[in-house]
């Protein structure tokens, strides 16, 4: 059986460790009790406290984090746009420069490489070009209708002038009655002239003189006391023949309606003082 060990009674808890002696220092000798030295707090020391703590930290300069911030971030633009800039420019330089077909040759050889393409740019161009002859065509067609109104009124004029009557023979059915027995040349100096107003009044003096209306000009008459003196025997020839070489031609209206438009052009003059002068027979 093990033995016990008594603990030692200690009444009224006399006895104390520091009553037990040690080579403990002493500050004096008078003081009884010990603290360790590390524990000991020295007399220039203050006690630490939060704030002490903080502002024993060093305090951060802000403005200069932000000053050196800012310059790395345009540091960096600025590398950034010369580094986009020098990509760019070798972008462009590697680029094959395009020069458009210019000969026959380059045109085929540019068909042949790129046929879709060649008719793609082909039915542009057509398209295109269609559309500028449109527009074209429809000023050209403006300007034509309004020329041929003014020339068609300058000439309606001009016949008024030598036949005053003329707005009552346009309207008079038998005007175009007899026009319409007339042969197709004269036909087109009616139906068919716009413009030329020499055609239309000579139809008008072959009405005239068919149907026994006088012939009403602008330019005076020439004397007819001369052709007076003229013998009834001279107009009796219904053929373009002459009696005498120093006496006028005499024509006839079938001959003047057979001539065509060069010929009645080269003896319009002629047939204009013979029909003044009544050399014209039926």
């Amino acid at each position: 059986m093990s033995e016990v060990e008594e603990r030692k009674a200690n009444p009224y808890n006399a006895r104390k460790s520091w009553h037990e002696s040690d080579d403990s220092a002493r500050t004096s000798a008078d003081s009884l009790f010990f603290e360790d030295p590390e524990a000991t707090p020295s007399a220039d020391s203050e006690p630490e406290t939060p704030q002490t703590k903080q502002s024993q930290k060093p305090r951060a300069n802000y403005k200069k984090r932000y000053d050196d911030l800012k310059k790395h971030y345009d540091d960096k633009i600025a590398e950034f746009k010369q580094r986009e800039q020098e990509l760019l420019a070798q972008a462009r330089g590697a680029q094959p420069q395009y020069q458009p077909p210019r000969s026959e040759e380059d045109l085929a050889e540019f068909r042949s490489k790129y046929p879709e393409l060649y008719e793609t740019v082909e039915t542009v161009a057509h398209m295109r070009s269609q559309e500028q002859v449109n527009a074209l065509q429809e000023k050209l067609q403006a300007i034509e209708a309004r020329e041929l109104e003014l020339s068609r009124r300058d000439a309606e004029t001009k016949l008024r002038e030598r036949h005053p009557d003329f707005e009552d023979i346009r309207g008079d059915e038998q005007f175009h009655g007899w026009a319409k027995e007339q042969p197709e040349e004269i036909q087109r100096w009616i139906y068919n002239n716009p413009d030329n107003v020499t055609l239309a009044s000579r139809a008008i003096d072959l009405y005239k003189m068919e149907n026994g209306i006088n012939i009403n000009v602008s330019k005076p008459r020439a004397n007819r006391s001369q052709s007076a003196k003229n013998s009834a025997a001279d107009f009796v020839s219904t053929k373009t023949t002459t009696v005498d070489t120093k006496q006028p031609k005499i024509w006839t209206q079938r001959e003047i309606a057979a001539l065509s438009m060069d010929d009645y052009d080269k003896y319009e003059q002629e047939i204009d003082l013979a029909i003044r002068e009544g050399r014209v027979a039926p």
